[in-house]
């Protein structure tokens, strides 16, 4: 991306109020910086509830999520939003949390992203609708926020299970909170885009994009999204 691009979509950032999460403390490493914060952070136990690792398939995964506490915020949102989709998925869609329209019609996308993400994939040869969609995060925040560390953490095994079980070939991440989520390391979405990672825990691709919501406040964009586009489609044929 050009300085002068950068600049601009920083500035985006600024004035609507999304939290770029760039690690400044160039000591330590931003892998290291990130299971710090994750380290520190107070988990609740739901190992105590329930050994995850002798869960089989995803729908009692999705259950077991409903039936146990995992969030202080659970009681917050009216319900949640974990995962929907094709449950042998080829392709993994990764998005950050729920607002209030998508809790309301227990989505993963709101009806505009989705409609754009449909489009964007379309473009691309790959049916939106026989993807997988998960969030990092399951429910509602209050004043839609971000998610804290520790309420990430709280949902990080989840997360890491549903992908497990899913076996995807390829995970999609939008934005930067699911991105630096998914590769445990703070990341700047500006610098991670158009490039390819390998997941840690399985032998899978990860793209990072932008999220769509960015895009469509943002139209400019979508020129650089179309480019990373161009890239996923020529790793996935290949």
């Amino acid at each position: 991306m050009k300085p002068l691009e950068k600049i601009f979509l920083l500035n985006w950032y600024k004035n609507e109020n999304i939290d770029l999460m760039i690690n400044r403390d160039h000591s330590k490493n931003k892998e290291d910086t990130y299971r710090e914060n994750l380290s520190t952070a107070k988990v609740n136990n739901i190992h105590d509830d329930i050994e995850l690792s002798k869960i089989i398939h995803i729908n009692d995964l999705l259950k077991i999520s409903e039936k146990i506490q995992i969030s202080d915020l659970q009681s917050y949102s009216s319900q949640s939003c974990f995962f929907e989709g094709n449950s042998k998925p080829e392709i993994l869609i990764v998005n950050d949390y729920p607002n209030e329209e998508e809790e309301k019609n227990k989505k993963i996308l709101t009806n505009d992203c989705e409609i754009l993400m449909t489009n964007m994939l379309n473009a691309i040869s790959i049916d939106y609708e026989r993807t997988a969609k998960i969030n990092i995060f399951f429910w509602r925040t209050p004043g839609n926020r971000k998610p804290s560390i520790k309420e990430l953490k709280d949902c990080q095994p989840f997360v890491k299970k549903i992908i497990e079980l899913l076996s995807p070939r390829f995970i999609i991440t939008l934005g930067e909170l699911s991105t630096s989520s998914i590769l445990e390391e703070n990341i700047n979405i500006l610098d991670v885009r158009g490039k390819s990672f390998d997941y840690k825990f399985q032998d899978i691709k990860i793209f990072p994009l932008f999220h769509p919501r960015v895009l469509i406040k943002q139209p400019a964009l979508k020129r650089l999204a179309w480019e990373d586009l161009k890239i996923i489609k020529e790793e996935i044929q290949n």
